[in-house]
This record gives C-alpha cells, structure tokens and sequence, in this order.
C-alpha cells in the first residue's frame, strides 16, 4: 500500500533539493548505506564522488557498506580513498562479500578471505566494534543524538556454491547470538547485513531464526543484485524488520544507480525515512522509478511511502 506522508516542515511541492536539506535539519541524525561499486572511488566515478559529496553535505553519521567494495579485476581507488579520507577511515563499516575475497585471496569462494578489508578500512580499534575471530564478521554499537545503532556484519558471499561453507552455520549462530543479547529499547536501532546470494537471505534462516530477525531487527539488508526493492517475508506484512536490497552506486540494473539515506525521527514514536538516493545527475534527490521509499517505526509498522524529494 502507498502512503503519501506529511512530515514536519517538508512540501511534497517543495523544489527536491530543498526538501532533501530540510529533512537532514529536522531530523535527529541521517546515515548513508551502500554496496556493489567494485572498487571505484571518487576519483574515477562520477556516482561515487556525487555520493561522497552528499554524504558530507547532509552530515550523515555514518556509512555502512554491504560488500563488493572492492574488484580484483578492476581499478580500485576505493582502498586509497578510505585510506586517506579521515572521515571515511573513522565512519565506513564495510561488509566482506565475494569481491573482497577475490580481492585478497584466491577467489570468491575464498570464504573469509576479504577480511583483510576490515584492516584497511580501520575497523579495528573503533569503539563499539568487535571483530569475531574469522576477522570477516563484527558487531558494531555506534551512537548518535541518544540512539544505539546495533550493526551485525555477516559475511555471505555469491560463492562458494555450496550454501552451507557460503553461509555457514557458524555465522547464523553468531546472528542469532548476538541479536539475543541485546536488550532493545526505544531508541535502539537494528540492522543485520549480509551480502548474499540471490539478493535476500532471511528465508535461509531456520522458522525460530527467521523469527528472532523479524522481530528484533529494524533494517535488514542485503545485496549482490544491484537491484534495490523489499522483500515482504510471509507473515509479516507491514510488521517487523524492513528487508532490503541495497542496489548499486555505480553498477545498477538499468542505470539505476543510487544508494540509501536513513533519516531518523527522535519523536515519542521514534521512527525512520529510508529513501534511495540516485547517483545518476548532480541533483540530490529520491529516485522514484521503481524506488519507492519507507517509514519504519522503531519495533513498529513499516510504511511503503512517496519518496519525499523527487522528482
């Protein structure tokens, strides 16, 4: 169902830039999320240095990335970027997905091998963050205007074939583990990630799993496709975690480059605007073609919504 949703100081009318910067000064805080750019970087990607830029621009929080940051048969700046951006090295959470094996190791099947990207992106030593032994997996608690951000980054890559190695049950365990152990209050915001296979992995999960996800999570997201959409888990609805598909920067199905904006609302009902960003033209605005955004209360409904900032 469609919803056309009023907030706060924002006119659908509005020119879409000017409803775009109107909805980062209301909200609490805003944070970016992206995946599949295989390497590139500003310096060689248009999409990418739009990205960047907005990113800045609207004083996002944080960036959590969801895999195929990097291509070992491609150019990737993307490493000398995190690198020497100290915004970048202090605020990117990256997933390990089959490009950074491929990357670091002998293939994509080479499970666990693109961890080492954990180490060039400066994950270790954050505060809040703690990387599983496998030093592909972590769980992050990161905090902002009196939320706790709960990120769990599983590592799920195309390859190898084999679901069992690709998604191990070591790695569900961890999931399952880990979301147990957190006491979720009305300001605590949970996101579980894997790259996958197909696009979307709750369905894998075991019924009592798939359960504990829907149910504590708020966001779940996922990748690979370059495609972004929802997945509606049966039984669910308009209830429980919003599952996702990240799309692409700069490698999207019919163009359709973009990535995610999560503006998030502080009210007596805390909730959040998930829109997708097209990177296509200089413009910053919400993609509407097939792009149709969200309202997600916190522990809540989610809303399908028009996208505010269109055009």
């Amino acid at each position: 169902m469609l919803l056309v949703v009023a907030l706060p100081g924002v006119a659908q009318e509005t020119p879409a830039l000017d409803v775009i910067q109107t909805l980062d000064r209301i909200a609490d805080f805003n944070f970016a999320i992206m995946s599949d750019h295989k390497g590139s970087a500003p310096a060689n990607s248009p999409e990418m240095a739009r990205m960047a830029r907005w990113v800045d621009e609207s004083g996002d929080r944080f960036v959590i990335g969801l895999g195929d940051h990097l291509c070992a048969r491609f150019d990737n700046p993307f490493l000398d970027f995190i690198g020497g951006d100290r915004w970048w090295a202090r605020h990117f959470y990256p997933n390990i997905a089959d490009g950074e094996n491929e990357y670091y190791g002998a293939g994509q099947g080479d499970w666990g091998a693109g961890g080492r990207l954990l180490e060039d992106a400066s994950v270790y030593g954050r505060p809040g963050v703690t990387v599983r032994d496998n030093k592909c997996e972590y769980y992050a608690r990161i905090f902002a205007k009196g939320f706790v951000i709960h990120l769990i980054q599983l590592h799920y890559s195309d390859n190898p074939p084999d679901i069992s190695i690709a998604f191990s049950e070591d790695t569900r365990r961890f999931l399952a583990d880990t979301l147990m152990g957190i006491n979720k209050g009305p300001r605590d915001i949970v996101i579980a990630a894997a790259h996958s296979r197909t696009g979307y992995w709750v369905h894998e999960l075991t019924p009592e799993r798939r359960t504990l996800v829907m149910d504590k999570c708020d966001l779940v997201l996922s990748a690979t496709t370059h495609n972004y959409g929802r997945q509606v888990i049966e039984g669910y609805g308009d209830r429980g975690a919003l599952c996702l598909n990240t799309g692409s920067i700069c490698y999207a199905r019919d163009a359709n480059h973009g990535y995610i904006q999560v503006h998030v609302f502080g009210d007596r009902r805390p909730t959040m605007l998930i829109q997708y960003i097209t990177t296509v033209d200089d413009v910053r605005r919400a993609s509407s073609v097939g792009n149709p955004a969200f309202v997600k209360e916190l522990a809540g409904r989610v809303w399908q919504v028009a996208p505010f900032g269109e055009q």
